[in-house]
């Protein structure tokens, strides 16, 4: 069995339109994520088509489009696609024009039902036969009271993305998942969810770009990569944002990549093979394989034969191969990972992994 697949040309080269995620991959808060504006711009000029997918209902597309070009990346709202797009898209499908829809959630989430002809109400007094969730900083009891109110009356609940968290320049904060979870609590009944990792988001953005060969590029796991998955689409991992080597390690099949990548950069590099040979995985110089009896992972390094352990630094060939190494044995073993305790170890950012672009 084959972990990582090869790509002998860069992705930008291989596909023709890249469904990029926003927060971790392209930016952080307001600032551009190292090299993602070069990356991105080198990209387009060799003739790759972007669409950004992101799980935040709250802005529109517009405003999406602003902060990119502001930060370096100039974008266009039609090059964006959001949950809440996904979510108004949805109802618009199984919903006629005019219908009431109770919006929880902003600016972004109310314009996009808008769009698809529907009826914007903020109050369950005025029936609504939908309430649509997603993020926005200011709901708060009296927003959720009102969904509840609802859904007990009977509207259907959708919710644009179930992320509990969402990163900020201090951490982790509430995401719309746990806002949710709140409304879950009081009625008993689970929403159906549109964003990440549903594959639907990606098939609407694949959709509005022509895209005949999309791949998908995040940062998380259980958002990005398992809805390419779900998809049926190409993911690269990017190391730039909330998913880093200790949980690729233990990656779950359905979320596993099929490339991983420094950043945004590996748009415009080859990726090399990962392959068996005997106890071992390897991907160029590098070499990985998985201990049974001690339940850990081993790198060689010449003579040498690493045990990794918390604080250890590997370079990116490296984590390919202990990536495959964890992940056959844990298929091997027809458990989600032979890891019971990962460790916690770091990739080199310098990049000098065997035919590493600078």
């Amino acid at each position: 069995m084959r972990y990582l697949e090869p790509l002998e040309a860069a992705p930008a080269q291989t596909f023709d339109v890249a469904l990029l995620d926003l927060d971790g991959v392209v930016y952080r808060g307001p600032d551009a994520v190292a090299h993602a504006p070069e990356a991105i711009a080198a990209a387009r000029a060799g003739g790759l088509g972007v669409m950004y997918v992101t799980n935040n209902a709250n802005r529109p597309p517009s405003t999406v489009a602003a902060h990119l070009t502001e930060i370096g990346v100039p974008t266009e709202p039609e090059e964006v696609t959001t949950a809440a797009q996904a979510a108004a898209g949805l109802v618009s499908s199984e919903h006629a024009p005019g219908t009431r829809v109770l919006v929880v959630g902003g600016t972004g989430l109310r314009e996009a039902l808008a769009a698809e002809g529907m009826t914007v109400v903020r109050s369950a007094d005025d029936d609504p036969a939908v309430v649509v969730q997603g993020f926005a900083p200011e709901v708060g009891w009296a927003e959720l009271t009102e969904a509840l109110l609802a859904i007990n009356a009977g509207a259907e609940h959708i919710a644009s993305n179930l992320d509990a968290t969402l990163p900020m320049e201090r951490g982790s904060a509430i995401g719309n998942g746990s806002l949710v979870a709140a409304v879950v609590n009081a009625t008993g009944t689970m929403p159906r969810s549109t964003g990440k990792p549903q594959p639907a988001i990606f098939e609407q953005a694949a959709a509005r770009a022509g895209a005949e060969r999309p791949f998908v590029v995040g940062d998380r796991l259980d958002t990005d990569l398992e809805g390419a998955r779900a998809a049926g689409y190409p993911g690269i991992h990017v190391l730039t944002g909330v998913d880093l080597a200790p949980a690729l390690l233990a990656c779950v099949p359905e979320q596993r990549p099929t490339q991983l990548a420094h950043d945004l950069r590996g748009l415009l590099e080859p990726h090399p093979a990962v392959e068996q040979d005997g106890l071992w995985w390897c991907c160029r110089g590098a070499a990985a394989r998985f201990d049974s009896d001690s339940g850990t992972l081993i790198v060689a390094r010449g003579e040498d034969h690493l045990t990794l352990t918390d604080g250890d630094e590997v370079d990116l060939d490296e984590l390919r191969a202990a990536c495959a190494a964890a992940w056959d044995a844990a298929d091997r073993a027809g458990v989600p990972t032979v890891l019971t305790r990962c460790p916690q170890i770091r990739v080199r950012p310098d990049r000098k992994d065997a035919g590493a672009i600078a």
